[in-house]
C-alpha cells in the first residue's frame, strides 16, 4: 500500500493530472507487488465506466449547457431580481439565488462558477463591489450545483460506492444543506455589505413584478420539476430525466426561444464531450486503484483501526470531514471521492451510520476543495473571469470556507436536518 498511495501523492506532487496519477500509482503497485497481471487494468478501467447509470452524467452536463445557450437563464436571473434584488448588496444575494434555480438544472459547480461569475462579476465591479469578494462569492456559491438535485456528484458517488445507495434519496438528502447554503451565503453578505456599505438598489419590492417574472421563468422551472418530479413519482431513473430534460431544454431553445442554433448544439455536444471524458476517464482509472485496495482489504483494515481508537460515530464522522477538507488543499474533489469513497464507506458502516447520510457528508466535504487554495477550481474560473489573481482572494475565502465546513459538521452530527426529506418519500428507511 505504500506503494500505491507514495507515486499518487509523489505524482500529484509533480504536477501530473490526477487521472494520471491514479494510473501510475496502480500500474507501480502491480509491478511490485507481481499479484496480477497487468493485463488486468485495461479490463478493470473499462468496467470502471461501462455503465447504463454513468450516462447520466453527460445528459445533466448538456442540459445544464442548453439552458444557458437558449436563453433560459437571464429570465431565471430576472425572478432572482425580483425577489431579493432591493435589499443591501442586491446583486450579490441575486447572484445567490439565480445559482439556486441554476442548480436545479446544472448539476455542476465548475460550470455554474463560470456562468454565475460570466453574467454577475462584470456587473458588481462596476456597481463598486471589491472584485475579489465578487470572486469568491461565484465560486462558493457553486457549491450548491452538487448538493441541490440534480447532482453529478452524488451520481459519482453512488456509482463509486457501488449502487447500493439510492440516487433519487442522495437528491433529496441534498436539498437542504443545497438551500442552507444559499441563506448562509446571504447571511455573509449581509454583514459585509453592512461593514463594507455595498450599495442598496433603488428598486422597491413588488409582488407584481415577482408574478410577471415568475411566468418568464416558467420554461427554467419547468426543467427542474421534469428532472426532479419524474425520478421521485418513478416515471425516470435519474439517467433517464437526464435525457428527458435535455430533450425539452433542446426543445425551448430551438422552437420557442428560438436562440438556439445548429453551432450552439454543435459546440455544447464538444463542451459536454470534454467535461465528461476528464470526469470519466478519472473514474475508470480509480477503478484500479480500488479494486487494489479492496482486494487489499484495507478498507476493513483502516475500520478496525479506527474502531480500536474509538467506537463513537462522532470521532468518525469529524475525522473524515476534517480529513476530506485537508485533501481538498491538494486535490480536486471529484479524484478525492472516487479515490476515498471506497475505502471510507465500508469504514462508516461498520460505525453504523446510514449510506446516505454518509454519502450526503462526503459530497458536501469534498465541494469545499473547490475554493480551498491552491487547487480552488471555481475560485480559478472566478478570479479569470474578474481579472484578478487567484492568490489574491485566499483571505476573503476564509469565513466562507469556515462556513461550509461548519455546516458540513452540522449536517453530519444533526441526521434529521437532512434525511426527513428522503424518509418522508419512502426512500430511506
Amino acid at each position: 500500500m505504500i506503494s500505491l498511495f507514495g507515486a499518487f501523492f509523489s505524482s500529484i506532487l509533480c504536477g501530473v493530472p490526477v487521472a494520471f496519477c491514479l494510473g501510475l500509482a496502480a500500474l507501480s503497485f502491480l509491478l511490485i507487488t507481481g499479484k496480477e497481471s497487468l493485463l488486468i487494468i485495461p479490463t478493470l478501467m473499462f468496467s470502471g465506466i461501462d455503465s447504463f447509470p454513468l450516462m447520466a452524467i453527460p445528459f445533466f452536463i448538456m442540459a445544464g449547457d442548453l439552458a444557458e445557450r437558449s436563453g433560459i437563464l437571464p429570465d431565471l436571473v430576472g425572478l432572482a431580481k425580483a425577489l431579493v434584488g432591493h435589499w443591501r448588496a442586491g446583486l450579490a444575494h441575486v447572484s445567490i439565488v439565480t445559482e439556486m434555480f441554476l442548480s436545479g438544472v446544472t448539476g455542476t459547480a465548475v460550470g455554474d462558477a463560470a456562468a454565475i461569475g460570466s453574467i454577475f462579476i462584470p456587473s458588481m465591479k462596476r456597481e463598486g463591489y471589491d472584485a475579489r469578494f465578487a470572486s469568491v462569492l461565484a465560486a462558493t456559491a457553486s457549491v450548491m450545483g452538487p448538493l441541490i438535485p440534480p447532482s453529478v456528484g452524488m451520481l459519482i458517488y453512488s456509482f463509486v460506492q457501488g449502487g447500493t445507495v439510492s440516487v433519487a434519496a442522495l437528491f433529496l438528502a441534498g436539498t437542504v444543506p443545497g438551500v442552507l447554503v444559499g441563506i448562509g451565503l446571504m447571511i455573509i453578505c449581509n454583514i459585509l455589505a453592512k461593514k463594507r456599505g455595498y450599495p442598496v438598489s433603488a428598486e422597491k419590492f413588488s409582488i407584481q413584478k415577482v408574478f410577471k417574472c415568475f411566468k418568464g421563468a416558467l420554461l427554467g422551472i419547468t426543467a427542474m420539476v421534469i428532472i426532479l418530479g419524474g425520478i421521485l413519482s418513478g416515471v425516470f431513473t435519474p439517467t433517464e430525466a437526464g435525457a428527458a430534460a435535455t430533450a425539452y431544454v433542446l426543445i425551448v431553445g430551438a422552437l420557442v426561444t428560438r436562440k438556439l442554433k445548429f453551432k450552439s448544439i454543435i459546440d455544447s455536444i464538444h463542451m459536454t464531450a470534454v467535461v465528461s471524458s476528464s470526469i470519466l476517464i478519472l473514474m475508470a482509472a480509480a477503478k484500479v486503484c480500488a479494486w487494489i485496495l479492496t482486494s487489499s482489504q484495507v478498507p476493513q483494515k483502516i475500520g478496525a483501526l479506527l474502531m480500536s481508537f474509538s467506537s463513537n460515530p462522532y470521532f468518525f464522522i469529524t475525522l473524515v470531514v476534517l480529513f476530506l477538507a485537508f485533501l481538498g488543499f491538494f486535490i480536486e474533489g471529484i479524484a478525492i471521492m472516487i479515490m476515498f469513497v471506497p475505502v471510507l464507506a465500508p469504514a462508516a458502516a461498520s460505525y453504523g451510520l446510514e449510506a446516505h447520510h454518509f454519502g450526503l457528508i462526503f459530497v458536501m466535504a469534498v465541494q469545499i476543495a473547490l475554493i480551498t487554495p491552491p487547487v480552488c477550481l471555481s475560485l480559478f474560473v472566478t478570479t479569470r473571469i474578474a481579472g484578478i489573481k487567484v492568490d489574491s482572494c485566499f483571505k476573503e475565502v476564509v469565513p466562507f470556507w469556515c462556513f461550509l465546513t461548519a455546516l458540513t459538521l452540522a449536517v453530519a452530527y444533526w441526521p434529521g436536518m437532512t434525511m426527513w426529506l428522503p424518509r418522508m418519500f419512502g426512500l430511506v428507511k
